[in-house]
């Protein structure tokens, strides 16, 4: 049976040493700008489509089973982000041109998610509808990959925590973002889908014209040894020579686990858990304003503290406690206020943890030639909960009959995954 391809100490030691290194004593805000806008062009679509506009199509199109349809139709799409994020990591790392390896990446996943996009809004068929939907999934994935790896490609160590934040917050404040206005929009589907589908292409433009990659055609390719693998065993990392790596991945799998089991039927807790029925969409936006306003409370604070003080795992475990306590609160308390009250605290502790936690990923890389390839398998660690909770949470609504066991559920995942980072041993 073959093993995890793991490098030789010489691979080792160079890639702590590209890691340190970064190449700039400090990176320029105008990156920390270009980043966090390009995500936030990509989560738009996140925030946009699975939680509101999909679900409002499902409902229509599938009436009574509109759960289980969702619960599939989110497994198929991040199905395909867990396939594309590697790959096109992987072909990241190789490409050499004049505008980098990351940016063609970026633009072209998003440009072709427009008309993709824009095609769903005039759907009529559930399948179509699920064809599309998993298309978009894989071209967007595609780009975001590449886009987390400019971290450790341009940003120094000291710096990553409050870059981090910057793609943090592209990433909660675009989801908070994208579902205010499909909420906004969701009297007009085709519109909806139209303004949507223009908003990353729009803004990961940014990536050219604010701060452009230096030209990599020069930059030298894997050593042969490596190119020389067999191409899949790229993608696996030994755990016992990278157990840090593990830790980091299992710990953010379970605390996203905890997240998503709850925040991927929103709108379905406030119909029916909540018991708001046909106002719930009305409800939306003002859920996602009030994270929107948490998230800019505790990202980039969290992220400039996290590098003042050089210590990343004490954020990253709290931030899941509190996590953890806050979606126990509609649990407690099937209310309005209850459910805004956990919107409030776990908006505030998402926000640390995001943050937060892609600083502390990037310094567990195990090599320093393929940062955007084994991204991309740490990513994995964010789009598998999209896979695993919804199903789980599925299920469980369907055998109970009832939403109320999903909030105690995603707590003890997300305290689960604030224990699990502090098995990380290289990371204070």
């Amino acid at each position: 049976m073959p093993q995890p391809f793991s490098p030789d100490p010489e691979e080792l030691l160079a890639a702590t040493a590209g890691e340190e290194a970064v190449g700039v004593a400090s990176a320029p805000r105008s990156l920390m700008l270009s980043i966090g806008v390009s995500q936030f062009g990509i989560s738009i679509v996140y925030g946009a489509v699975p939680g509101v506009l999909l679900a409002l199509q499902i409902e229509d199109l599938a009436g009574d089973d509109k759960a289980k349809v969702l619960s599939l139709f989110t497994l198929l799409g991040a199905t395909a982000a867990l396939i594309a994020q590697p790959l096109s990591g992987a072909l990241s790392d190789r490409t050499r041109t004049r505008a980098g390896s990351r940016t063609p990446y970026v633009l072209g996943g998003s440009l072709l998610a427009a008309p993709i996009l824009w095609a769903m809004g005039w759907t009529q068929s559930l399948l179509v509808l699920g064809i599309l939907y998993v298309t978009s999934e894989l071209v967007l994935s595609a780009a975001q990959g590449p886009l987390a790896a400019v971290l450790p490609d341009q940003v120094p160590i000291e710096q990553r925590g409050r870059f981090s934040a910057a793609l943090g917050l592209g990433i909660l404040l675009g989801s908070a973002g994208g579902t205010a206005l499909s909420s906004v929009l969701s009297s007009n589907s085709p519109l909806a889908y139209f303004i949507v589908g223009c908003i990353p292409a729009t803004l990961t433009a940014t990536r050219l014209f604010v701060t452009r990659d230096p030209d990599n055609r020069a930059a030298p390719h894997a050593p042969r040894e490596q190119a020389g693998t067999r191409w899949w065993r790229t993608f696996l990392v030994s755990p016992r020579a990278h157990p840090d790596f593990w830790w980091a991945l299992t710990s953010r799998t379970l605390t996203y686990t905890g997240f998503f089991t709850v925040n991927a039927y929103g709108l379905y807790l406030l119909e029916d858990h909540i018991g708001l029925g046909d106002d719930a969409v009305d409800m939306v936006p003002v859920v996602a304003g009030l994270t929107a306003l948490c998230i800019c409370l505790s990202t980039v604070p969290a992220g400039m503290l996290s590098d003042r003080i050089g210590r990343r795992k004490v954020f990253v475990c709290s931030a899941s406690a509190l996590m953890a306590g806050g979606l126990l609160i509609p649990f407690a308390s099937p209310t309005l206020a209850g459910y805004l009250t956990m919107t409030v605290v776990v908006g505030l502790a998402f926000g640390c943890f995001e943050s937060v936690d892609n600083a502390l990923l990037t310094q567990v890389l195990p090599r320093s030639n393929s940062y955007a390839q084994d991204i991309g398998v740490m990513n994995l660690a964010s789009i598998a909960p999209q896979i695993l909770a919804p199903a789980l949470a599925g299920a469980l609504v369907a055998g109970t009959d009832s939403y109320a066991l999903l909030f105690p559920l995603g707590a003890a995942f997300a305290l689960l995954g604030g224990l699990g980072v502090l098995r990380v041993q290289a990371v204070r």
